[in-house]
C-alpha cells in the first residue's frame, strides 16, 4: 500500500512540476507578446556605413558612407522592420597614405558609370523585413535592382536608443558592374565584387 500512495504521489508531483512550467513559459510569451512597439529615428550625425573593397588582401582601398534618413519599429529587439537611405554622394576614401587629390580621382572614379553611377543612381535604399538568429532580413536596392541579404548584426535597445552594429560582406557580381569584371590580361589587377561593410547605426526613439 505503501509504494502505490508513493507511485501516486511522484506522479501528482510530476503532473503539478509540468502544469508549472507550462504555465511560466505561457507567462514568458505573454510577456514578449506584449510589450509594446516603438518608433526609433535615425541620427545621421553618429551612424556611419564603413567599406573596404579590394583586389587582395594588400591592395585595397578603404571608406565610408552615410545615411540619408531611415527608421524602424521593434519590440524590444524583436519583430524589427524598417527602412533606411544611404547616400551615395557622401562616399568617402579614406586611404591614410592617399593624398587628398588622389582621394577625390578615386571617389569619382568609384561613382562612374562602370561603378556605382552616383548620377543617375545616388541613393542606396535598405529594406529590414525581420530580425532571426542575430540576422537583418533585408532587401537592398542598389542601380535600380533589389538584392536580398542577411545581414548579421548586434542589436541593442535600452528604451530610448536603438542601435545595430555588424560587419559583413556584400558581393555586387549579380549587378554585373563593368569595373568589377575579369581583368584578362592582367588578372591580378581584377576588383574583387566582395566589399566588406562595418555598420553602425544609431536610432533614437520618436
Amino acid at each position: 500500500m505503501k509504494k502505490v500512495f508513493v507511485i501516486v504521489g511522484m506522479a501528482l508531483s510530476v503532473v503539478l512540476t509540468s502544469c508549472g512550467g507550462d504555465k511560466a513559459s505561457s507567462n514568458a510569451t505573454a510577456s514578449a507578446e506584449s510589450t509594446p512597439s516603438a518608433k526609433f529615428g535615425i541620427d545621421t550625425s553618429t551612424s556611419v556605413l564603413k567599406w573596404k573593397g579590394s583586389k587582395s588582401e594588400e591592395d585595397f582601398h578603404v571608406g565610408s558612407l552615410k545615411f540619408k534618413s531611415g527608421s524602424l519599429t521593434a519590440q524590444g529587439t524583436e519583430n524589427i522592420t524598417g527602412e533606411f537611405v544611404v547616400d551615395m554622394s557622401s562616399m568617402k576614401v579614406e586611404d591614410e597614405k592617399m593624398k587628398q587629390e588622389e582621394r577625390d580621382m578615386l571617389k569619382g572614379h568609384l561613382g562612374e558609370v562602370e561603378f556605382f553611377n552616383t548620377g543617375k543612381f545616388n541613393e542606396v535604399k535598405v529594406k529590414v523585413n525581420g530580425y532571426k538568429d542575430g540576422k537583418l532580413s533585408s532587401v537592398l536596392t542598389v542601380l535600380g535592382k533589389e538584392m536580398k541579404q542577411d545581414i548579421p548584426v548586434k542589436v541593442s535597445n535600452d528604451g530610448s536608443k536603438f542601435t545595430i552594429t555588424g560587419t559583413f560582406d556584400v558581393d555586387f557580381k549579380e549587378l554585373g558592374l563593368e569595373g568589377l569584371a575579369v581583368n584578362e590580361k592582367k588578372p591580378e589587377e581584377t576588383i574583387k565584387s566582395v566589399v566588406n561593410f562595418d555598420l553602425n547605426l544609431v536610432l533614437n526613439k520618436q
